[in-house]
């Protein structure tokens, strides 16, 4: 466009800069998420409503990953087969308080914060876990070391993936580590039934548990498990690099070749995950007594910090797993475990 000398002065001028001001700023914004209708002026714009805007997307699809988490962990139909104006009322009701029991576990619960982790990608379908098929890495690792479910190679494949338990759904709570840490709390649990799925993953206390007792047996059984099922994963790459070892030493060396090929590459597997087998023990044993010791070592540990100053005046010495007695914390004693050799 060109601009003569005379539109420079007028563009320059107060006369242009009041139609900026009074007509095209007014009708300058944002429309909000989810509205056609409401707007946020540019001059009216604040740093916590640009900041509002700006998470609205993640804030939303974190609520709907907490709605699929909630459904999981109470049996309820996905949210792509039954929308929740379709699920029953006592249904719908109990979706959408997840996110209130994790704010709550964050300002109350006075412990180190490796141990909210499990819990809080684990309300995401965060965990990498073999399987998942929105997380490329994990969707590449071996299946279950307890079944041989998920994971590149596993059981799970097809036309049976649909009957199939999720990743989610049978390593935190189907897989024999998580069902060996859960022992653990019903063999102290007073109440008349095994603790549910829902009681565990949503953090709500069965009959005989203060809910502060059971906030820290959530996050401990949740974070033990995900400990044992790595072990597990670490114990059956170990044993898939000796057979690789062993088969270079027997088979031709172009045999070998392919062999290594088809294998991913174990210089890239962290050591920690690289634990030697056992000899005469069974490895899913093995994992399951790894989980079960983290589930108490945790608990022990928070034992020690002592009796905190709000929300434990309902702890007594008769208290299930953590009790109180004359002004201390005292963890409970695991129940025996025996390895299968």
């Amino acid at each position: 466009m060109n601009v003569t000398p005379t539109s420079r002065t007028a563009l320059s001028g107060a006369p242009f800069a009041e139609v900026v001001r009074t007509t095209i700023m007014p009708r300058m914004g944002w429309k909000l998420s989810g509205s056609e209708t409401l707007k946020v002026p540019l001059a009216k714009l604040s740093v916590r409503m640009a900041t509002s805007m700006q998470l609205d997307d993640v804030a939303t699809r974190w609520a709907d990953l907490h709605e699929d988490f909630e459904r999981a962990a109470q049996g309820l139909p996905p949210r792509a087969v039954v929308r929740r104006e379709h699920l029953p009322a006592a249904a719908a009701a109990t979706l959408g308080a997840i996110r209130d029991t994790l704010a709550r576990l964050w300002q109350e619960v006075r412990w180190e914060r490796r141990h909210f982790e499990t819990l809080w990608r684990l309300a995401i379908d965060a965990v990498p876990l073999p399987g998942n098929s929105h997380m490329p890495l994990a969707r590449r690792e071996a299946p279950c070391g307890c079944c041989g479910q998920h994971g590149h190679g596993g059981a799970v494949a097809g036309a049976h993936a649909a009957a199939a338990p999720t990743p989610r759904q049978h390593h935190f709570w189907d897989c024999a580590v998580a069902k060996a840490v859960v022992a653990q709390i019903n063999a102290h649990n007073p109440g008349p039934a095994p603790i549910s799925q829902a009681q565990l993953w949503l953090v709500q206390a069965p009959p005989g548990f203060q809910q502060c007792v059971w906030d820290v047996v959530v996050m401990a059984a949740l974070a033990a498990t995900e400990h044992g099922w790595v072990r597990l994963r670490g114990t059956t790459r170990a044993a898939a690099a000796l057979g690789i070892q062993t088969a270079a030493a027997a088979a031709p060396e172009a045999a070998v070749a392919g062999a290594v090929e088809a294998e991913p590459d174990l210089d890239k597997i962290p050591p920690t995950q690289l634990t030697p087998p056992q000899p005469c023990v069974n490895p899913v044993e093995l994992a399951c007594a790894r989980a079960v010791a983290n589930f108490w070592s945790r608990l022990m540990q928070f034992a020690q910090l002592g009796v905190p100053q709000k929300g434990w005046d309902g702890v007594d010495a008769t208290h299930p797993i953590l009790a109180v007695v004359n002004g201390d914390m005292l963890c409970a004693l695991p129940q025996a475990m025996e390895l299968e050799a």
